[in-house]
Formats: structure tokens, sequence, C-alpha cells
């Protein structure tokens, strides 16, 4: 016998396990609501940044050399769009609050002159200035709200504001764009929909989405605290995903919410990012084809086979030049040997569950490896007949089910990348 828990991890009905890591809807408005005082606070502080801040921090110095020549000051109008795991529908409830928290993420775009120096192309807008007009703008917003404002080292790329519910927190990342070729793209969508972008901020908002996938793949620049400006389209991640879920389906995002759900509730923190683990799961389906509709617990089986594999290789960045396991063999404490034990743990527990002669055994195996969040209805888990599988008849279900209840649930070490 074996058992079939498709509905235990996709259900149209009430409950399974997707559902509950999805974040409830009063968290999603919370988020939603501090993400739009932020940008409201922000729009206010650039359209009166002479106000605020001096234009030998704000701007390149021979931006302030020009406007000491006579050269117009520049209007500032930022635009945002979200962006991150929000924006992929991959964000989950934290299996462990605290320390876990969901992580928002939104851009913010600032239309700014570009110039050429010592052969590169930047913007007029200083990256430290832009990061010091942000943070002096919103420490009144937080101490108004009671939020959090991080200390810049905490998130070289971006700045974080955690909102202090114990659950979540917001990261902006400042990027600039070229205005000139901006205000172009902007008047021909403006003409496109019959709309001015003058009418409105909604209507700026509008016509901002409506060009944001047509400004050039170089020239869009985040702002890094460390390293200044660095060339980086947040499009391209996203635009790869979206691409990977049209080839193989919805099957591809759900079994990654079910790897970042089995991380999460195997480490407090943890260097095996989210991203690493969607580009493990995209892997698997580019190679394998989805074998498996409408059975999540079995096309999850067959991954777990090849994810160790996958985490003893180098994992490529699917977009830029670059590792998303950086690091994983540096210090006292490798991480690879870690994760590559602890995904080679889940994939023989893994396979005793769905081995399971009954459904409550199966319901609590999977309870102890995906944690609360996997539902406790055992109705939601089938049992089917027929042949038994051979790890039953080989008598390592009791000598692994035995060794997994002694294995200690939570792991500490690493980092904070969730989302």
């Amino acid at each position: 016998m074996a058992v079939n828990a498709h509905r235990a991890f996709e259900n149209s009905g009430a409950e399974s396990y997707r559902k509950n890591l999805n974040p409830a809807d009063k968290e999603i408005n919370e988020l939603r609501d501090a993400r739009d005082k932020v940008r409201l606070t922000l729009k206010t502080a650039f359209s009166e940044w002479e106000k605020r801040i001096d234009p030998a921090i704000l701007f390149d110095n021979v931006a302030v050399a020009s406007f000491a020549a006579g050269t117009p000051k520049p209007r500032l109008s930022p635009k945002f769009r979200g962006q991150g795991s929000y924006v992929y529908h991959t964000l989950n409830q934290p299996a462990h609050n605290p320390p876990q928290e969901m992580d928002f993420d939104d851009g913010m775009f600032l239309p700014s002159s570009f110039i050429s120096q010592d052969g590169n192309i930047h913007p007029i807008v200083a990256s430290d200035g832009y990061f010091k007009l942000v943070e002096d703008a919103l420490v009144p917003l937080c101490r108004r709200e009671g939020w959090t404002l991080n200390p810049g080292r905490v998130r070289p790329s971006c700045v974080r504001v955690s909102l202090n519910n114990g659950r979540s927190h917001l990261d902006i990342a400042l990027y600039a764009i070229p205005d000139d070729e901006f205000e172009e793209l902007i008047e021909k969508a403006a003409m496109s929909t019959n709309a001015s972008f003058a009418d409105s901020a909604e209507a700026g908002e509008f016509l901002f989405s409506s060009v944001y996938d047509t400004i050039p793949l170089d020239e869009i620049m985040l702002a890094h605290r460390e390293d200044g400006w660095k060339i980086s389209d947040p499009r391209e991640l996203e635009n790869w995903f979206v691409q990977a879920v049209k080839d193989h389906g919805e099957q591809v995002r759900r079994v990654s919410r079910y790897l970042k759900g089995w991380r999460d509730q195997t480490w407090f923190n943890c260097r095996l990012s989210s991203i690493a683990l969607m580009a493990c799961s995209v892997r698997y389906f580019e190679e394998n084809g989805v074998k498996y509709p409408g059975r999540d617990d079995q096309c999850l089986s067959d991954f777990l086979e090849k994810l160790p594999f996958y985490l003893r290789e180098e994992i490529r960045n699917p977009v830029v030049e670059g590792r998303l396991d950086e690091g994983w063999d540096d210090g006292d404490r490798p991480c690879r040997r870690e994760f590559v034990l602890k995904a080679e743990q889940l994939r023989d527990d893994f396979k005793v569950a769905l081995a399971s002669r009954d459904a409550d055994t199966a319901t609590s195996r999977l309870r102890g490896i995906f944690g609360g969040h996997f539902p406790a209805d055992v109705d939601l888990v089938d049992v089917e007949g027929g042949q038994s599988a051979a790890i039953v008849s080989s008598g390592v279900l009791g000598s692994l089910g035995a060794s997994s209840d002694a294995r200690s649930a939570v792991q500490i070490g690493g980092d904070d990348r969730y989302g």
C-alpha cells in the first residue's frame, strides 16, 4: 500500500499546504498600506529635495559644477513597481516567527540625467546621496508609525523598514533610469492611451507600468552602498520565472513554495536562498518536464531524488553572470555539505511518508517534515491499494522513521534571505 497526498499539498477545497503557506489577507493589506505610505513619503521628499538635502550630497560633482554655472536644477519624480516573491506569487508565511519575517520588495525608479565620466555612464544623482535622502525622509514616517528603519549596513543594496509587527519588513531597492528616454516613452504611452502624464499621480503610475518593459536592459542602474552604481535589471529574474511557469505550468511555482516551506521549517536562518531553490526547481522541470499532472506529491518525490545532486553542483544565476551558491564552501562551517545532507534526509523521509500504510501515519510524517503549515486533516491523504513500496518491504521504513524522530527539527546558521 501507499498514499496519495496530492490534496494535502494542493486542494481546491478549504485547506492545503499551499493555501496554509499563503499570508493572511490582513497581513498583505498591512504590507500594501505600509508600502503606499512609504511611496507617498518618498514622492513628496524628492519633489522638494532642495529643502531637504545639499546638492553637493545628492548629485555628482560634475552636476554640482553645472548648477553653479547656471544649469537648472532637475525636478525629481520617482516611480515605483513591486518586485520579488510577492510579484512571483511565491511569498510564504514564516515557519518560525521570530526570527523569520515576510519580505515585501518594492522598486523605486528615479528618472535622472546620465553622464559619461572616465568611460563610464552613470546617473548625475550620487548613490550615497540617493540613500541619504530616502532614509532621512523615512525617519519621521517610521517614528510616527512605530516602525524601525534598519541600519544601512544590514542591506547594502536596499533600504529596509521593519514594520515591528514581528512578521514582516519592506525592502526598497533604489534604481535610476535615463530621464530623457523615459520622458519620450511616457509621451508615446500617453498618446497611445489618450492619457496625459500630468493628469494625476495615478495616471503617472499607470503610464510608468506601461513603459516599464520597454526601458532598455542596460539603462536601469541600482544604487549600492559599497559599489556605487551597478547595471541591474530587476525584470530579468521576474521574466525568467514567469516564462518557466508558462512553459511548465503552475506546478513549478508550487514546488518552489514547498521547498521554501521546508527550508524555513528546517533552519531559523539559512544561506540557501529562495532564488537558489527556484533555480533548482526550474532546472528539474526543464530536464524532466511535467510527468505527474495532478500529483504534486509524486512530482515532489521525483524532484527530491535530484535535489542533493543539484546542491552539490554550482548553482548559476539564471539571468546574469554569477552564482547563487556564493560562499557556501567558505569558512570553518561550510554550508554546502549541510544543505546536501538535509536534502538527502528530506528525500528519504518524504519517500517513507508516501510509503505509509495509513493516512494517519503519512500525515504525521509529512507534518514532521514540513511543520505546522502542513494540514493535519487525514482525510486529505488517500490510501491506495496495490504493491507496497520497496522501501517498506526492505525494512528501511522503520529505521528511517526512527532516525527522523531523533533528528533535530531546526538548525541555526546563515543569513536572513527569505521571501
